[in-house]
């Protein structure tokens, strides 16, 4: 039985040790195909780096002898290109240079170790002794090493793989704009390497050239020095070039996972690990991939699935949300978060190019939410022409709800964790929601003056939501149901559980309530919760309830 490859970026390794291969080499041909300088943009975790791993295997002249062992089991290996074995790989790797409370000289430095790093690496692999000057600059460097490269008048040419070309770049843009303006813009030493390798390029002395990376925005801010590339991550024909399709899961728990467990962790990667789309014209939501890994290494080891569902090494810090959405301390802060966390979707323009030189947009932040994996495409608005964002799964929505309860926290707000485990147990032994209803507006209370989160019925759901997150339930919002979207769905996970509950809020401002009005809204959540009731997924036994809020009050809870 084949083992997982969690954590593997190392394409030989994961074939040779036995490790499962989602077959990613058709689209080797397409790339050949299509143009000879490409980008590629996806967020962090999604398989790039083995991606490219791959590709340097498939492509090194010195790897020939490697084609089958490496590639009988593949796409390419029936369907070879022409590049095949055909070129002296060029490989940097700039993942990992960090970046924090480092300044422009310091930063010049790490980028120069990584360029300095590459061309070794390929001195030791090929036996060649081409050499540099490591007291010269990053773009210095390269020039030398590709004259020198040229001048040995080898058959075959150069290709240039770069894996996360922009990795500490945009480490700088999640914390300091204006560190990264100066690195990257007219007189920083990246625009200046790129803008050596584009050179070589337009004179035909690099025969091809592929780079990943996350954001446009640092291939934008160096536009002069590299404008000869194409940007293909919103091609419809790479959507799923680097991520894993539906399709490509099941196939992986067919072959790794025993039957009677196949759907519960179908729904729980559904959940917690898909829904991202990168062409609004596509209908092809793939899942990321490390996490679709981590989750089947602890069943391979364990036959179970993991309490936690995010490794703690691959966690996204929710600071990386709130440093993008409050960056340059814009305007848009507020308005932002307050959509996001009350509805999970956004709209806006999809950026493709960022002006430095002026104010960040909403749209840009919005877009550079997108780039990092912390919103996705959901479709598209004809009407406003205006690109539909949502937060992908769970895994994202509770990041955005950890940003929320710092914020409480940083204005003295904390969450008693004993009311939590009570609301939780009554909720298990009884299915009545009058504890964490009355706690609700206990957090309510407080964050009222204090927060800018404007109260509605959005913001009472969201805070159940996060009061609710506990192991030993499913809790869903705006779940799909017959006629409509079920506010709050609470399912059974655990024998402790006895009952789903169904609850239907109502919201009146204070300055509006009545006891006409408030009986109007019971009526009204009533025939909606039956309604809603008739879908044949909510399954009993079920207990219903509408629950309406006035201010921050709980004033009703009926069970129907």
């Amino acid at each position: 039985m084949k083992k997982i490859p969690y954590g593997i970026i190392n394409y030989k390794e994961l074939i040779e040790e036995n490790y499962y291969y989602v077959d990613k080499t058709m689209y080797l041909e397409k790339l050949e195909n299509y143009k000879k300088t490409l980008i590629y943009l996806r967020p962090g975790r999604f398989g790039k780096s083995l991606f490219t791993s791959m590709m340097s295997y498939y492509y090194d002249v010195k790897s020939a002898d490697l084609f089958e062992s490496l590639f009988k089991e593949t796409y390419v290996y029936k369907h070879p290109t022409k590049g095949k074995n055909n070129y002296y790989i060029l490989k940097f790797d700039f993942s990992g240079i960090e970046s924090a409370n480092q300044d422009e000289k310091e930063l010049a430095i790490r980028f120069k170790k990584r360029v300095i790093s590459g061309i070794v690496g390929f001195n030791n692999h090929y036996d060649t002794k081409i050499e540099i000057n490591e007291e010269d600059n990053s773009s210095e460097i390269i020039d030398s090493f590709i004259r020198k490269f040229e001048s040995l008048k080898l058959e075959h040419s150069l290709y240039i793989m770069i894996d996360e070309y922009d990795n500490f770049t945009n480490a700088i843009l999640e914390g300091d704009a204006n560190r990264f303006k100066s690195v990257v813009g007219n007189e920083g030493v990246i625009k200046a390497f790129y803008a050596t390798i584009k050179e070589y390029i337009g004179l035909g002395k690099v025969g091809r050239f592929f780079a990943t990376g996350i954001c446009p925005i640092t291939l934008n801010s160096m536009t002069t020095g590299f404008n000869i590339a194409t940007d293909i991550s919103t091609d419809i024909r790479f959507n799923s070039m680097i991520g894993l399709t539906h399709e490509e899961v099941k196939k992986l728990l067919e072959e790794l996972v025993e039957e009677k467990d196949r759907e519960n962790i179908y729904n729980i990667m559904i959940e917690n690990y898909d829904g991202y789309l990168f062409n609004k014209d596509s209908n092809e939501k793939v899942f990321n991939a490390t996490l679709v890994m981590y989750l089947l290494d602890y069943y391979e080891d364990f036959k179970s699935v993991p309490e936690k569902i995010l490794d703690d090494n691959i966690a996204v810090n929710y600071e990386k949300i709130g440093n993008l959405i409050r960056l340059e301390n814009n305007k848009y802060y507020e308005d932002l978060l307050n959509e996001l966390l009350k509805t999970s979707e956004i709209s806006g323009e999809l950026k493709t190019k960022f002006n430095l030189e002026e104010k960040f947009s909403k749209e840009d932040i919005i877009s550079l939410l997108y780039y990092f994996g912390y919103l996705t495409i959901n479709g598209f608005d004809i009407y406003l022409e205006k690109t539909i964002f949502k937060i992908p799964n769970q895994v994202m929505k509770d990041t955005y709800n950890n940003y929320f309860i710092a914020i409480l926290e940083d204005n003295n707000i904390e969450f008693n964790d004993e009311e939590q485990k009570a609301s939780i147990k009554e909720i298990l032994e009884t299915g009545k929601i009058e504890h964490i209803s009355n706690y609700v507006s206990e957090i309510l209370k407080e964050s009222s003056n204090r927060i800018f989160m404007k109260f509605d019925e959005k913001y009472v759901q969201l805070v159940y939501d996060i009061l609710l997150r506990n192991k030993l339930i499913n809790v869903y919002t705006e779940y799909p149901c017959n006629n409509g979207y079920v506010d709050i769905l609470i399912t059974k996970n655990n024998e402790l559980a006895h009952h789903n509950i169904m609850i239907e809020l109502k919201y009146i401002k204070k300055s509006e309530y009545s006891d006409k009005l408030l009986n109007s809204k019971i009526e009204e959540g009533k025939r909606q919760i039956e309604e809603y009731s008739k879908d044949e997924r909510l399954v009993s036994p079920l207990k219903k309830y509408v629950v309406v809020f006035s201010g921050y009050e709980c004033k009703k809870i009926v069970e129907v």
